[in-house]
Formats: C-alpha cells, structure tokens, sequence
C-alpha cells in the first residue's frame, strides 16, 4: 500500500511514460500475488512475494525522497 500511497503523492513519478506503465504492472501483479496468495492459494513463499514488493516500491520512494535532498 506504500507504493499506491508514493504513486498517488508524487507529482510526476517517472520522466518516461513507458516507465510509468510497465511499474503500475508490475505493482499491480504483486498486489494480485500477495491478494491471492493471503486469500485463496499459497502460490510462492512470503519472503520472496517481501523482496517483490521492495522492488517495486523502492523507484517511487527514491523518487519520493531524492526531492526533499534537493530542498535541503
């Protein structure tokens, strides 16, 4: 819920559109994964499903926090 919460406040997340596209898929999968797999049916281990949703969210808190080191 971090990465939608950073998605939703950063003005301008990526300079490239593509980018932006293929992140919202990949979170957008990993969100599925960890829906399915806490509801229905334990597809993958909780750790590795813990590193996917680091990687996807760790863009948009780089993104996030590189502006507040600017300010600065």
């Amino acid at each position: 819920m971090a990465g939608l919460f950073l998605f939703i406040q950063l003005k301008k997340p990526f300079r490239k559109k593509i980018f932006g596209y293929v992140f919202l898929a990949v979170y957008l999968t990993v969100l599925a994964l960890y829906t399915i797999n806490s509801t229905f049916v334990h597809l993958i281990s909780d750790s590795l499903l813990s590193i996917l949703a680091v990687i996807a969210v760790a863009p948009l808190l780089a993104g996030f926090l590189k502006p507040s080191a600017d300010s600065r």
